[in-house]
């Protein structure tokens, strides 16, 4: 599953899921998510100078971002390509919270007995 802004509040999401990242790597996010994607891999078939250029930051900061943001889960590079795709961190989908039963759990209900 990949992120790809298509409205407004695609947009809101977006910038409620990366709360917990630095404004740079947000702007990052927000411009893979707002680019046409391969259907298939979900790839940005733009490389990183092309990339940075559109929101004029330096190609080797860019890179260093997008790096930052591999190592956090949040993007991946395509197997034997230059281009990398969001993961379903970006839209959320990842961010599930195990549940537990209101009473407590089980061990310690059983220590309790």
């Amino acid at each position: 599953m990949t992120m790809q802004i298509a409205s407004r509040e695609d947009v809101r999401r977006l910038m409620r899921v990366t709360s917990p990242l630095a404004p740079n790597q947000r702007i990052v996010v927000i411009l893979y998510a707002s680019h046409d994607q391969d259907p298939d891999s979900g790839a940005v078939s733009m490389d990183a100078k092309e990339l940075a250029a559109e929101i004029n930051m330096d190609p080797s900061l860019f890179s260093r971002l997008r790096g930052q943001l591999v190592e956090r889960g949040w993007m991946e590079k395509i197997d034997d390509t230059v281009y990398y795709r969001l993961t379903a961190k970006a839209d959320g989908s990842d961010n599930v919270l195990p549940l537990r039963r209101a009473g407590g759990d089980s061990e310690h209900q059983a220590r309790r007995a």
